[in-house]
């Protein structure tokens, strides 16, 4: 992070809080100071020059004050670079979303710019809000290819995934590697061979091919649990459940 002086950065919000009777405390992930807690005063008064910017999962240029040793600098500027309306409208999309911003917020430290995970994460939420369909496809990807980023991504070989035989096989929760079988020293988890297929696939693929998979109701759901298995077991109790709780318990109240 620059020592001090105004910065503009693009940045996402991950997070929104309200402070005091007008203001907001917003946690922003940008492109030329990584995650930082900004304050934006006068946010929330009748007359705020900031509008909606500071919603999370909004795409914004920012101009931020930055000086050294403070906790949270100063947001002075918010405009939107991306409206993301399609998102927003549809909870399918919303929640990937959420999801999204919640495990960058949880798994990226302070102030370390990360220009590879900005843009997936841009690229990301434009395909959520652009892509016509099977946005299923995207949460599982984004946890794979985040997970490659921060250095622990699966390690398989294609051959060893086109190798397998009969209607199962195993994913070995601390390499990523597949086999038919279990090896000695795997972590090992056993799944059917379509399902570790597409989680192959899903780690590997760009995120235009992954957005032409085709997955049943029930393999989106097996995939999603074996992506989950596989970066809880790498991140441990800072993978976040918070908006899955809250989204699961609305579909319930439905």
């Amino acid at each position: 992070m620059p020592t001090t002086g105004v910065v503009q950065t693009e940045a996402i919000v991950l997070r929104s809080l309200d402070y005091g009777e007008t203001s907001r405390i917003v946690t922003l992930f940008s492109q030329e100071l990584g995650k930082v807690g900004v304050m934006a005063k006068g946010a929330r008064s009748a007359k705020s020059r900031f509008g909606s910017t500071l919603e999370p999962m909004a795409r914004v240029s920012a101009v931020i004050h930055v000086r050294p040793g403070r906790d949270l600098q100063i947001l002075s500027e918010a405009s939107h670079v991306d409206l993301h309306t399609t998102l927003r409208s549809d909870l399918t999309r919303v929640e990937s979303g959420i999801r999204m911003i919640e495990l960058v917020g949880a798994l990226l430290p302070d102030r370390e710019p990360n220009p590879a995970v900005y843009a997936l994460l841009a690229a990301s939420m434009t395909a959520l809000d652009q892509a016509p369909g099977r946005i299923g496809n995207m949460w599982p990807f984004f946890q794979l290819r985040l997970a490659t980023l921060l250095g622990f991504g699966p390690s398989f070989d294609r051959e060893s995934v086109q190798q397998m035989d009969g209607d199962h096989g195993v994913l070995d929760l601390h390499s990523g590697r597949i086999a038919g079988e279990v090896k000695e020293g795997w972590t090992p988890v056993r799944e059917r061979r379509t399902t570790l297929r597409a989680f192959a696939i899903l780690a590997r693929a760009e995120l235009s091919d992954v957005l032409r998979m085709e997955l049943s109701a029930e393999e989106t759901a097996e995939v999603g649990r074996l992506v989950r298995g596989y970066v809880q077991h790498h991140v441990e109790e800072s993978y976040p459940t918070r908006s899955a709780r809250v989204f699961a318990q609305f579909r319930d109240s439905l």
